[in-house]
């Protein structure tokens, strides 16, 4: 299955059926997948903190943006891995044994939509941009739920619940920790 046909992931259960059969391993996934969308956030941030920064926080120097745009894509690049240790640690503790690939490929593309809504960084506009990546962080939520019940292979609907609700929380914390490592130059 390739990427352009994420929109699937959303609405048909065979999307995921697809993507499951296939089962990429997880060095393909993080090269192919991965790696190139977590570029997208901090190219982004850095964008941004030289234009709309220098606008709404003259006072912070462009150093500062660039270092942030670095520690951000560090941090998404190992937030991944954890998410999928978190995925089947999560499952196992739901009685659900879960193959390390299934784990990897589910946080993996859980943020693909939170990735591509740092696009939104393009405009100056601060509703807009909220309202871009809200609509990335329900994207995320969505996938989540969708998939652990496909990917996990999850038969019961109340376990698949419960470890979405879990996973989509312990993402959330993860989230609002990488935002925060995106906004230190304006904070400080």
């Amino acid at each position: 299955m390739s990427i352009l046909h994420i929109h699937k992931l959303f609405t048909s259960p065979h999307g995921w059926n697809t993507l499951s059969q296939t089962q990429p391993s997880a060095l393909r996934l993080f090269i192919l997948l991965v790696l190139p969308f977590s570029l997208v956030p901090p190219l982004m941030l850095e964008y941004a903190g030289h234009h709309v920064g220098a606008l709404l926080f003259p006072d912070t120097p462009g150093m500062a943006w660039s270092l942030a745009a670095l520690f951000f894509l560090m941090a998404e690049l190992l937030t991944v891995p954890l998410m999928a240790w978190t995925i089947k640690s999560v499952a196992r503790s739901k009685g659900i044994e879960s193959s390390d690939g299934a784990a990897f490929m589910l946080a993996a593309i859980a943020p693909v939509p939170l990735w591509l809504s740092s696009l939104v960084l393009f405009y100056d506009q601060v509703l807009l941009i909220m309202v871009g990546v809200t609509l990335g962080l329900v994207g995320s939520v969505v996938l989540i739920f969708r998939g652990v019940q496909s990917i996990l292979k999850i038969d019961e609907g109340l376990i698949a619940i419960d470890i979405a609700y879990t996973v989509t929380a312990l993402g959330l914390i993860a989230w609002v920790i990488l935002v925060m490592l995106g906004l230190i130059p304006a904070l400080a």
